[in-house]
Order: C-alpha cells, then structure tokens, then sequence
C-alpha cells in the first residue's frame, strides 16, 4: 500500500499454445500455407498487456485498471499417441447429422451456404427435429471442395475432455491454454462442427432452445467456468477444420465485404481453403499468420487478459457494501406479464458472482408503460436519421428518458444511502407497431466522464415471438455495468487499438463461441471462467487503489497516527491478495483485498475521516453538445486508434443474432 498511488500488479502470464494436428515444416522445406511455424505464429503476438476501463478512456486519457501483463508461451506440438487418441474421442463422440434426401446432401445453414457461396439454399424441416437443415442444389465453382457431411461434437465434452488430459500433453489446465485443433488430412477426417444443445443454451424466460439453431454450430468453445475456483480450468479451443461457422462468415469466401460497408472484412476459411488458386479469401493467405492473429485478437485480448468496460469500484474511492437491483419494470398494455418474462432472484443469483463479497439485494417496482415515461421510451427508436426528442443533445435516442432517470435515481439514493443502486429500467411493450426488432439492452454511462449510470432493457412482442425475455438480458446488461465487455469487441493495448468484429478484425466474432452470458449467440446464461478471473482481477487492484486513496484523505485529515495500526494490518492482507493472484487464485485474492480496504475504510471512518463515494447523479448536469468529442465515438466495428464508443450492436450483429 501507498498513499495516493493507483494499485498495479504486474503479472507474468504463461500461454499455453498446443498444436493437434498441424503439420510443421520440415528444416530446410518451402512452408506450405497450411503448415503451421510456431516462430511466425509468436511473431504475431503481444509480449505484454494493460488493461483499461474502456468507457472511461474514451472521454479521456486511457485509464488504466491496474492489471499488467507480460506473456511468457509455451508452445507444444502434441505427439502422434495424443492426436489419435483425441481424434479417437471425437468420432466416438459425435454423430453424422447430415441428411440425404432427393438427391440432396442437407447440412448445417453454413455448411450449405459454404458449398452455394450463397444465402439462397434449399432448407429442410424434419418432423420432430428442432434444428433445420438446408442442401445446395449446385455448389459454387470457386470453393476448393464440397462439404459433404457435418458430425457434430458436444463443445463443452470437448473442453472437458482437453482439460481431463491436458496434463499428457504437458499442460497445466488451471494456466490460460489455446488448443488449435485440425483433423483434415488424417484418413479418419470427417466434415465436423460444435453442437450445444445443452440446458444452458435454453433461454430462460420463453425456453426456447437456441442451442438448436442451425447458425449456432461452432469452431470453437471453452470458458466454462470451474465450480471451485482454486482448481479453474482455463481452456479455449480453436478448429479451423471444422465446417465454417455462421457466427463469423467464414463460409463466404468469395465477397470481399460481408457487413455492407463498402470495406473489406477479414475472415478465418476452412483449412482446405489455404494454399488454393480459385478466387478465394483465403488466396495468399498463411494458416501460421491467421491462427497467430485468432489467438491474439480474441483468446488473449477478449478472453484471456480483456480490458473493462466500465470502473469496477462504481463510486471509488468509496466501494459499495451493497448492491441493490433496482428492477424499474414499465409495463405496457397487452405485454406479456412480469412473471412470464422476469426472474428477479435468479438474475440477482447470476449476477451477484460478479462481486460475492458484498451484500445483494433486489426489488421490483412495476408501473403503467404510459405519460412521461412511454414519451421518453419511444425516443430510444426515432428514425434513423431523425431526432425528435432531445435534438439539442448529444445522447441521440435517450436523453429525454436519462434526465428522467437521472431524477429517480438520485432520489431513491437518498432514500437509501448505505446502498448501490444499479438502476435498472425495463420496457414491457405490448404494441405490435414499436419499431424494434432486435435491440435487446443498453448500459448507458453518463455522456461526461464515462461512469456508468443504469441500464435499459427491451421487449416487444416481435422479441418475445423471437424467442427472448428479459431475464437472460438484464444478466448480460449488469454485466456491462459491473465492467465486462463482450467476447467480440476490446482492446489491444500494445497497439492502441479498439476493435470489433468488422474490417480488418471481422473473425474475432469467434470470440462469442465461449461460455459467457456477455455473448450474443444465447447459448450460455451465466459468467464463463474468463469472465470471472478478469472480475476479480479488477476488483483487486480497485480494492488496493481505493484504499491507497483512503489513506491520503487520512493524510490530509492528519489521522495518520490512529490509522496506522489498521493500515498495517490491511497491507498484510493485500500482501497475501497479491501471492493468491500470482498464483492465478484470482477470487481468493479479491476476497482478501476485499478485506483489506473494509479494514482501512472502517479505521478511517472511526477516526473522523470524511471518505465520500463519487456520485454520477449529483455531479453530471444535462448533456451538452459541446462536451463530446465526436469524432471518438463511431457507428460500426472496424478497428481505429484508441479507445471508442460502439454501438451496443450492428445491423449485421442483429441478423446473426436472429438466425435460424
């Protein structure tokens, strides 16, 4: 502990990379575009990261978390006894899915827009089957060969199955390890993809099954998270031999644009596409460099080691005790009742892991969907080149409904002061005109300082027809406020870079193939592993930071005699937080720092010392144009220089979302 200094903790993360499968070019040999050099592949890749509270960056300098990284890899080519007897679990596994009907080979949605090059193909319904399955009457002429079968795996078995017997392979499963995974080229190769119909990918509220969607077969999965956290597992797997995945477009190889913007978007094909003179995307391409930029962009930057999207302190330096969900439910007419479409004790239940040190709570206030507050809402869906609610401001579809907000919340603040309230509004709209078919959430900040503020949340009855409720959505939007971003968007910080999936960096939409509610193909409802190791990464550096500014408030108090017994004993406990999250013991060294700072706050506090939380409600006044920067915030995915603001989705994110 310092006084006045902001916590870091620099940590030497090792990487494991394990080859299964991937020829490696022998000494003297030309590489071949599917050979896989683990030099050029570590060319590729960050030796060092720190983490930045991303939405505060933004409106400023970068702000940096505490949580510094230097990456030391291990790389292993797994031997022919573990590639036989990993491909042997595969077969024995999985189960051909693909169906020959007329003439036709049906497979997944991907798998046949592969073989077409085309959106148009030829779908099948099977009775008492929930997934559908589409053939392609004539493949295209430019893909280097027809997909003619899909056997489909269980992901989480084969993440299971990693984990049991990483140890024969030489790694420790608790360390953060990418497989890269290829079967093509044995002679007992099969045209495969990753299913999860699993409980978990059910949603909650309208059960509806989005593990059986056809556009939710995978290449990759992994992040499930440990029930005991001292032994987590942390393994992500990536199989570029697999059928194309919908998720990513990896299936087009042949339009150089995929979302519309007139600029190219780069996307991971399957392996059987390297090395071919068709017109391909793959053309030119080198299977070492792209699985290079797949492990950095995504299983590092967005899983491994990911940046905050918001503080994790909430009100430093005074960090809450209690957190209350304040469940605001607007109920329209002829909406689905509250008790069809909201879970309150299970959504305080999953969200609560994000901080189980302190007390949680939560209540439901349900009010008519009309007067103001109906006005207000439908200003978050103006036409898209219109802003006829708040047209003097710079929040284009909210501000009317912020400043209402604004209001409530300070006042429920008072009449709760011991307590955060992590204001969260709901919209239950019963009208089938409300232009809105996809927008599920936001987690507003506060347009000044990038603090986060309450979070919106959607239903209409298009949504609901859609499969979704609210309960899955306010799971995933707490998760914003509280700091996570998703598995698709982030930041490299020894690049300065903020991107998405679109552009240059288009495939790092692989990243939502991990178990996390912060994704957007549905098929996890709770934290993944790596979302909780970055939680509690956060909230350990937050921890010490805060108590260091404690300690100069008890400096300028001239308390510092009367503080220093518990000061002492607080950075014993942060000395013993710093060895558990060394040792990768990340929540038991966010429990200890936890306990540090109470130590610290409740001495100073005992002893006369004025510690007061920052609170956005009393400190932001009406949003003005003028205190924006325009130019920061953009409307699309694509990579840019620094740290921005994105929309919460993109057209093209939606139409994924919606999939069949």
């Amino acid at each position: 502990m310092a006084p006045g200094k902001r916590g870091v903790i620099k940590q030497q993360l090792n990487i494991n990379i394990v080859n299964i499968g991937y020829r490696g070019t022998s000494p003297g040999q030309v590489a071949d575009p599917r050979e896989l050099n683990f030099a050029g592949l570590r060319s590729e890749l960050p030796s060092t990261y720190q983490t930045i509270n991303r939405y505060p960056s933004f409106y400023g300098t970068p702000e940096l978390t505490g949580n510094d990284f230097e990456f030391e890899y291990n790389m292993i080519n797994a031997n022919t006894s573990f590639e036989n007897e990993f491909f042997a679990f595969l077969q024995a596994s999985g189960k051909e899915q693909s169906i020959k009907q007329d003439g036709l080979t049906y497979l997944n949605l991907a798998s046949a827009q592969y073989n077409c090059q085309s959106d148009v193909v030829k779908r099948l319904s099977i009775t008492g089957e929930d997934t559908p399955v589409y053939a392609c009457p004539v493949p295209a002429t430019n893909i280097a060969r027809e997909i003619t079968g899909n056997f489909e795996v269980d992901g989480a078995l084969v993440e299971q199955w990693l984990a049991d017997n990483a140890s024969k392979a030489g790694v420790d499963p608790t360390q953060h390890t990418v497989f890269l995974i290829n079967w093509y080229g044995r002679p007992d190769f099969k045209f495969h993809s990753y299913s999860h119909e699993r409980a978990d990918s059910v949603e909650t509220d309208t059960q509806n099954n989005f593990g059986a969607r056809s556009s939710r077969r995978t290449v990759a999965w992994g992040g499930t998270p440990s029930a005991d956290q001292t032994a987590a597992k942390r393994i992500w797997f990536y199989d570029q031999s697999a059928n194309p995945d919908y998720w990513t477009n990896a299936w087009d190889v042949t339009n150089a644009d995929l979302d519309g913007d007139q600029i190219y978007d780069k996307r991971m094909p399957p392996i059987w596409e390297y090395g071919t003179r068709k017109a391909s995307a793959a053309y030119a391409s080198n299977i070492t460099a792209d699985l290079g930029k797949v492990v950095r962009y995504v299983g590092i930057n967005l899983l491994f080691t990911p940046s905050a999207l918001y503080r994790v302190a909430l009100t430093p330096p005074e960090m809450p005790e209690q957190i209350h969900l304040d469940l605001a439910l607007g109920q329209g007419t002829e909406a689905a009742p509250a008790s069809r479409v909201l879970q309150p004790q299970l959504i305080q239940d999953r969200v609560s892991v994000l901080n189980p040190f302190v007390q949680w709570s939560h209540s439901v206030r349900e009010t008519p969907l009309s007067g103001d507050l109906a006005a207000a809402y439908r200003c978050f869906f103006p036409l898209p080149t219109d802003d006829a609610c708040s047209p003097d401001y710079v929040d284009a579809n909210g501000e009317q409904f912020f400043q209402l907000a604004q209001k409530e919340v300070r006042e429920r603040a008072q009449l709760t002061p011991t307590q955060y309230n992590l204001a969260t509004y709901l919209f239950n709209d019963g009208d089938p005109k409300t232009p809105n078919f996809g927008l599920l959430g936001q987690a507003l900040d506060d347009g000044v300082t990038g603090t986060q503020t309450m979070t919106v949340n959607y239903l209409t009855p298009d949504l609901l027809d859609a499969g979704y409720g609210f309960t899955d959505t306010v799971v995933h939007e707490s998760g914003h406020h509280l700091s996570q971003s998703h598995p698709h968007d982030g930041y490299d910080s020894e690049r300065n870079e903020d991107y998405g999936p679109s552009g240059d960096t288009n495939f790092v939409n692989v990243g939502d193939e991990v178990h996390s509610v912060m994704s957007y193909n549905n098929l996890s409802k709770v934290f993944g592993q790596f979302n909780l190791d970055a939680q509690y990464r956060y909230l350990t550096t937050a921890y010490l930071t805060n108590s260091n500014a404690i300690l100069t408030l008890t400096q300028n108090a001239a308390k510092v005699p009367e503080v220093s017994a518990a000061a002492q004993q607080a950075d014993q406990a942060f000395t013993q937080s710093i060895a558990a999250y060394q040792a990768r013991q990340y929540a038991t060294a966010a429990r200890l720092a936890h306990d540090g700072y109470r130590t610290v706050l409740t001495a100073a506090r005992a002893n006369g010392v004025n510690v007061e939380g920052y609170k956005w409600y009393n400190r932001v006044g009406q949003l003005s144009a003028a205190e924006v920067k325009p130019a920061r915030a953009v409307n699309h995915m694509r990579p840019v220089q620094g740290p921005v603001q994105r929309p919460e989705e993109t057209a093209a994110q939606r139409v994924k979302r919606l999939a069949p």
